[in-house]
């Protein structure tokens, strides 16, 4: 862990919103900051000596975000980079290097399944750290950090950073649970899935609070089961809280790029400061990391 947030800078109302969210993060866990504007050069066109030549905006409007930055708590360190290439990408690699990689997003309405065009979500995906994205607008009132449970490393590992999150901020948190049962079986075949999944639902919960025990005896935490669709679940948790926490299973392959369904639509129709974890990081298999308020893939 190297005790810096990486945030992507592009001189709008979204990206500010990240970095306001992250300098506040960073002060709070004694982080430092880099801000980082990707020029997108996606053929290649641009030489790497050509850009301030081609791009001195692109120093400029990185200088502006680094003013705001400051102004927000000067205690924060802030540094500038800026970078050639395929936006998302670029912040992909560089989260190998990194704690945390914060990005802003304007919100995009309801939708449900497969979307092309969202850059966030091939970001949340690829990421070798955990990634936060904070619509813009999403500064209110909040309070609770919400974690999406379910039965896999992924699921577990957002449990831990959720707990780290709440203990550290004092705040209570909410470990969710949500399923939905086809409408494609006989009414009693559908009413003895229903007994199913509520069972293995309590069991999760109960064990997934046993697991963010371990971030400190004093964390409050409360359970919620719900029969609904995960995704639209988990958004309505997240338009209030402070931090919703989903774990998304590691692809690989030509997957790699692709989010599961649920995240998928949790960031589609994000409502809040939303933060993707893997399974494949530290803190979802090493107990010690529990005491560090972010650990980075090795």
């Amino acid at each position: 862990m190297n005790g810096m947030i990486l945030v992507g800078a592009d001189g709008t109302s979204a990206g500010r919103a990240a970095i306001s969210w992250a300098v506040r993060r960073a002060a709070s866990v004694g982080s430092r900051v880099m801000l980082v504007h990707i020029v997108d050069d996606e053929w290649g066109m641009i030489g790497e000596q050509s850009i301030s030549e081609l791009h001195p905006s692109a120093f400029e409007l990185v200088e502006k975000d680094a003013v705001f930055a400051r102004s927000i708590d000067s205690s924060v360190t802030v540094t500038t980079r800026v970078m050639l290439g395929d936006p998302m990408v670029e912040l992909g690699v560089a989260s190998r290097e990194v704690d945390l990689v914060v990005i802003g997003t304007h919100k995009t309405g309801f939708l449900h399944g497969r979307a092309f065009g969202s850059r966030s979500l091939q970001l949340a995906a690829t990421a070798w750290c955990p990634v936060a994205v904070i619509p813009e607008g999403s500064m209110i009132e909040r309070h609770g950090v919400v974690a999406g449970i379910d039965d896999s490393d992924a699921g577990r590992a957002a449990v831990r950073f959720a707990a780290i999150e709440a203990h550290r901020a004092h705040e209570e948190l909410i470990l969710l649970r949500a399923w939905n049962v086809g409408s494609g079986a006989s009414s009693t075949d559908a009413e003895q899935a229903d007994t199913r999944a509520r069972q293995a639902a309590e069991t999760l919960c109960a064990e997934s609070v046993a697991l963010a025990r371990s971030a400190g005896d004093d964390l409050l935490v409360r359970t919620r089961t719900l029969r609904r669709p995960p995704a639209e679940a988990l958004v309505d948790a997240g338009m209030s809280a402070e931090l919703l926490v989903i774990g998304s299973s590691r692809r690989h392959g030509s997957q790699m790029s692709a989010l599961g369904p649920v995240s998928h639509d949790v960031l589609l129709n994000i409502a809040g400061p939303t933060l993707v974890v893997h399974g494949d990081t530290v803190a979802a298999t090493d107990p010690t990391a529990l005491d560090q308020p972010i650990r980075r893939h090795q």
